[in-house]
């Protein structure tokens, strides 16, 4: 159990929790190796057999990311290493592969990954606190989120952040722009030929994301519905839609010019919108509007903290990245969950795809094709894989091969917008998935859940698993 005083790797001194989600935990630190010593943010994440199978991958993919960009308005990388038996005395190990596989199986490990530490408040909290926020003022945060952007969209290979929004957006105390948790980031080299689970946030998101196929105009169109929430006070989730459109003209009153410039960057389809982030800070500073002043918003110290969910239809955030070294030891646990997160995958894809074409997707060759670029080919030596499509629903399995091993099924829903609390007067359609898993082992097809009255149910002799 981690406590307030106590030391990571001789050097870094927990002050105080910031955060706790999932088995992850963010401290403020103190790097008493520094001189003089200074505030940093330590990010662990706990080894153990209930951990997400994307929990590992993120936790690498950011690290390596982070300590490959340098940049002023993103928190710096600096220090990535393990801490084994946490219990027994805080032990420090490397992060070589030998070293991971040995934590995996002699104790409970932590993979700790350190930052600057910057203080000021994220722009959520502002909202959450009430601040309002002029037309000049989310100019001024627009034309500084677009350098940023620049130059991560610019960079070889380039790199997509992938979960733009408020929260992820710190208002330092010198009145600055930073950009932070870049554990959705995305490295074009790799993704070439690579699906991808979908991540981002909902309202945030755009649709080509929301199926895996994130571009550099995603970003942009991220940037473009965090300004809407900046200018109207309410989550893009929140507001109603046109064509896929956001609509938001009638909330404010703003120059006509700057309006339609978040037009495009919220245009459903991403070749409609700028084509780099460049280009639009050109267009944005095209009008010369009056320079923003740069007013102080004062608040409390903020820090980068863990706040990742797995969704479902209302897509909350969801988690992706290529594989990375971190993982490839913990072998035996990580088929297991591969076999349960290509179910998972499959639920997330059809959510994506509802959202397109509004119905689900009943060629299973496809959904298949989907997942397998993460997952591997299905089906697989462990299990078989099947689906079943219902009106108003689809059923995904992984049904087991040996006597020895669990069964799995999700199941997606489509519902009413409104019945699950999303303020829609449309009518609108969205969908809420589950997956769950056999109690026992062997070779019996799991009973599927359901779906009623606002609430969705692991079937009899299963249970919930997550994903």
């Amino acid at each position: 159990m981690l406590k307030a005083k106590d030391t990571l790797k001789e050097r870094y001194q927990l002050i105080r929790q910031l955060g706790q989600n999932a088995g992850r935990q963010t401290w403020l630190a103190t790097d008493i190796e520094s001189s003089p010593p200074k505030t940093v943010i330590v990010k662990l994440l706990a080894f153990n057999p209930q951990m997400q199978w994307d929990d590992l991958k993120l936790f690498e993919r950011e690290a390596q990311v982070l300590k490959n960009i340098n940049h002023p308005k993103i928190p710096e990388y600096l220090d990535y290493f393990s801490v084994d038996d946490v219990g027994a005395g805080l032990q420090t190990s490397s992060l070589g592969c030998q070293d991971i596989g040995k934590a995996a199986l002699t104790g409970l490990p932590w993979f700790c990954l350190v930052q600057e530490y910057i203080p000021g408040d994220s722009l959520k909290q502002l909202l959450e606190q009430g601040k309002p926020f002029t037309e000049q003022q989310v100019r001024y945060f627009a034309e500084d989120i677009l350098k940023i952007l620049s130059y991560l969209h610019e960079l070889s290979p380039p790199i997509l952040h992938r979960d733009i929004k408020p929260s992820n957006l710190i208002l330092a105390k010198n009145n600055q722009i930073y950009l932070v948790d870049f554990g959705a980031v995305q490295d074009r080299a790799k993704a070439e030929g690579v699906t991808f689970t979908v991540v981002g946030t909902s309202g945030y998101a755009p649709p080509e994301q929301l199926w895996g196929k994130a571009v550099a105009a995603s970003d942009l169109y991220a940037l473009g519905a965090t300004l809407i929430h900046l200018l109207t006070g309410i989550s893009p989730a929140n507001l109603p839609q046109r064509r896929m459109r956001i609509q938001f003209k009638d909330r404010v009153s703003i120059n006509p010019d700057f309006a339609k410039w978040i037009e495009q960057l919220i245009q459903p389809a991403p070749e409609k919108r700028f084509s780099t982030a460049r280009q639009a800070l050109s267009a944005l500073q095209a009008p010369l509007l009056p320079r923003p002043n740069r007013h102080s918003i004062s608040g409390n110290s903020y820090s980068p903290q863990t706040n990742r969910g797995y969704g479902c239809g209302c897509l909350a955030l969801i988690v992706f990245v290529v594989a990375p070294p971190l993982v490839l030891m913990a072998t035996s646990f990580l088929d297991k969950e591969r076999d349960r997160g290509a179910v998972g995958e499959m639920n997330r894809y059809q959510a994506a795809y509802f959202i397109e074409d509004n119905t689900f997707n009943d060629d299973f060759g496809e959904v298949k094709r989907a997942v397998e670029g993460e997952y591997g080919s299905l089906p697989s030596e462990r299990y078989n894989y099947i689906m079943r499509v219902t009106d108003g629903a689809v059923f995904h399995y992984a049904l087991s091969r040996k006597e020895k091993l669990k069964s799995y099924v999700g199941g997606i829903f489509a519902v009413p917008s409104m019945e699950v609390g999303i303020n829609d007067t449309s009518n609108s359609m969205t969908t809420l998935s589950i997956l769950c898993v056999a109690e026992f082992p062997g070779l019996v097809k799991p009973t599927e859940p359901t779906y009623s009255n606002g609430k969705l149910a692991c079937g009899e002799g299963t249970r919930h698993s997550g994903g």
